[in-house]
């Protein structure tokens, strides 16, 4: 039985998230914390999987149940931190609760901060017709349903988290119609006035634009396939018909599409690489605008923090094609490997992005099938599917 002061935090634990999503960088509207926080997560998520160790991102886990441990579980779903709900090539229905695994995510409900910027960006009215892609456990299309006062529809490809998820919404009252489907192969018919992406995707597919209604918003994240490269675009569709954006390097971004993954990191070369003195010491991970820049620019590259390469705070960038760059980081020395030169590229890309302004958000034009991201002068890119 537990004592008195778990029973306090299992019962305090829905209105310290509140409290806790209030003070997320960026998170201000009342209306939506409150949505949020009156929608029953922990009914939704009934067995998660809380990640083990210091590392991040971790692949080991321990499978949480809610009627098992009510004070972890409730600690995992009521966190701020995406909420793990299946591994990737694994049953979870095969998994004992309180078991450890080792795997990668397959199916995540989305930090709580990220879904609060999702719903404040898209500024939900009364009445809207709002559609969620990649709705995962309906808990950001339940807390949508609240602010809009109406049934809203939600996209999810695995037809065992739809069955799932639709008995949970109906168990607390949620107006939540889940479909599923791959949203990548079209979005239901009809048309909307919000539309959220809860995955990443490299372009913004155009069956998603089409079906935007005039004075209708749309956000997603943009991704390279970079971890920690995160942009959000928040597109808008004019009076006339005409599409216009805005692109937003960001603290938080939803992961890639299912089976999409992230970049790979290649074993480390056998052989020394051509060392020198940089020109550009590794800007801070808050220069996001730059990082965004150094993504799309420099295709299949990604930056990661190995502790077993020449010190704990070297930073390094790999790519697919077998490049790779060791960069001290006060600059005083970079190693690189293979094809291409990663860090003199990472340098001309840093020139590039400061003549322009150091911009953080990004101009977003949409015409017929062409999608161009605009930072100022010499700095814009295209973005495609792969």
């Amino acid at each position: 039985m537990p004592d008195t002061m778990t029973l306090s935090t299992v019962d305090r634990a829905p209105d310290d998230f509140a409290l806790a999503l209030a003070a997320e960088p960026g998170v201000h509207d009342p209306t939506v914390i409150a949505a949020l926080a009156a929608v029953a997560r922990h009914r939704l998520i009934p067995r998660a999987y809380q990640p083990l160790g210091s590392l991040r991102p971790t692949t080991c886990w321990r499978l949480l149940d809610g009627d098992e441990d009510q004070a972890a579980h409730r600690a995992l779903v009521y966190s701020m931190d995406q909420v793990v709900v299946q591994l990737a090539d694994q049953p979870t229905a095969g998994h004992t609760v309180g078991g450890t695994y080792t795997g990668r995510p397959a199916a995540q409900s989305s930090g709580a901060g990220l879904l609060a910027l999702a719903l404040q960006d898209l500024r939900i009215e009364a009445g809207d017709r709002f559609l969620e892609l990649g709705a995962c456990t309906g808990y950001l299309s339940a807390a949508a349903a609240r602010l809009t006062g109406r049934q809203v529809t939600g996209v999810e490809a695995d037809r065992d988290l739809v069955r799932q998820a639709t008995g949970r919404l109906q168990g607390i009252g949620a107006d939540v119609r889940l479909l599923a489907r791959d949203a990548l192969r079209g979005v239901p018919d009809g048309t909307w006035d919000k539309i959220a992406a809860s995955f990443a995707v490299p372009a913004i597919p155009d069956g998603w634009l089409r079906r935007l209604v005039p004075g209708g918003r749309l956000r997603t994240t943009i991704s390279t396939g970079a971890p920690g490269w995160h942009a959000t675009a928040l597109v808008e569709r004019d009076g006339s018909g005409s599409l216009s954006g805005m692109l937003t390097a960001e603290l938080w971004g939803h992961v890639p599409a299912r089976g999409a993954g992230w970049l790979p990191v290649p074993e480390r070369p056998a052989t020394g690489g051509a060392t020198r003195t940089a020109a550009l010491a590794p800007p801070s991970h808050t220069e996001r605008g730059f990082w965004v820049a150094v993504g799309h620019l420099l295709p299949g590259v990604r930056r990661f923090w190995d502790p077993a390469a020449d010190g704990e705070e070297m930073v390094v960038l790999v790519g697919a094609d077998g490049s790779r760059a060791h960069i001290a980081p006060n600059g005083a020395t970079v190693t690189e490997w293979g094809p291409r030169p990663l860090w003199r590229l990472a340098e001309d890309v840093h020139q590039r992005w400061s003549t322009a302004g150091r911009p953080s958000a990004y101009q977003f034009e949409l015409t017929g099938q062409v999608q161009r991201v605009i930072g100022g002068t010499g700095l814009q890119w295209g973005l495609t599917w792969p």
